[in-house]
């Protein structure tokens, strides 16, 4: 018992002569730390090449990005400075699942530069993800809807600081239980085509299905009070494997209600599905 008591005693006086840099040095190495200056670095948006989504990107991170100061760079510079700790980073990457013979969607991610990232972008720090559209011949509504992307993963990326648990969250719906009180407008092409018809018979009488994209755009582009809008990304051709993502957006406040994914295959097609409706049915009652 007494050799107990003086080996937690020593133990004690250990600590009490351990420096206490020591601690901060330890410290640096969790996730929580590593992104403690997310809002206080620059974040270079790379652009792609593409003139049409360089250009939506630079007016919508103009209009939407606050937590940080920002820059706009060619993907030239973004291979020499990647490895500079100084700079984060908000670039389009392809997504490409193990049975995809090519990548099936873009993504837009943002990663923090440093030791190690002149290897592969894979490589680098990921902050946060949110798919973006098809790779292959995208449906345009991307543009559209690219502001509310960026309000949504900026409020992510905030909020990984708060708690070294918070850290390692991905992005997710946070205000699901909500829908019950919202107007919910949903592109026709965005439900799975093995969706049955009788679960789209049964949704009362404030959900909304829309064969016109350009009429639900427009409910998203007007910020319509109470409402939110339906998108989903997924490959122009899907193989057995390929992921699909289920989104609803709010149009007056650009959060994120739903947010759901599936891997597709022959008795689950890209879009929203019968679970997903009748999900969103129960929330409702």
């Amino acid at each position: 018992m007494k050799r107990t008591l003086t080996i937690i005693i020593l133990a004690l006086i250990a600590m009490t002569i351990i420096p206490a840099d020591l601690f901060a040095q330890a410290q640096i190495y969790t996730r929580k730390e590593k992104l403690k200056d997310i809002t206080t670095k620059t974040v270079k948006v790379v652009m792609t090449g593409d003139e049409i989504l360089d250009e939506a990107l630079k007016q919508s991170v103009t209009s939407t990005w606050t937590m940080s100061p920002f820059e706009f760079c060619t993907q030239e510079e973004f291979n020499k400075i990647k490895s500079d700790s100084k700079f984060y980073f908000l670039i389009v990457v392809k997504g490409q699942q193990r049975k995809e013979s090519e990548p099936g969607i873009d993504l837009l991610t943002m990663v923090k530069g440093g030791e190690g990232s002149d290897k592969s972008i894979n490589d680098m720090l990921e902050v946060v993800t949110f798919p973006l559209r098809s790779a292959v011949d995208p449906s345009g509504r991307e543009f559209v809807l690219l502001p509310a992307f960026l309000s949504i993963m900026q409020e992510h990326a905030q909020g990984l600081t708060s708690s070294e648990v918070k850290a390692y969250s991905t992005v997710g719906a946070t205000d699901s239980k909500k829908l019950r009180m919202k107007q919910i407008y949903f592109y026709e092409e965005d439900f799975s085509p093995t969706l049955d018809e009788k679960v789209v018979e049964s949704l009362d009488e404030d959900i909304f299905v829309k064969d016109d994209e350009q009429e639900v755009d427009d409910i998203f582009t007007n910020g319509t009070f109470n409402a939110v809008v339906s998108y989903v990304v997924a490959p122009t051709e899907p193989v057995n494997g390929s992921v699909c993502y289920k989104m609803l957006i709010g149009a007056d406040d650009h959060k994120l209600y739903w947010y759901k994914k599936h891997r597709i295959s022959a008795r689950q097609g890209a879009g929203f599905l019968d679970a997903d409706l009748k999900a969103i049915k129960l929330l409702r009652k």
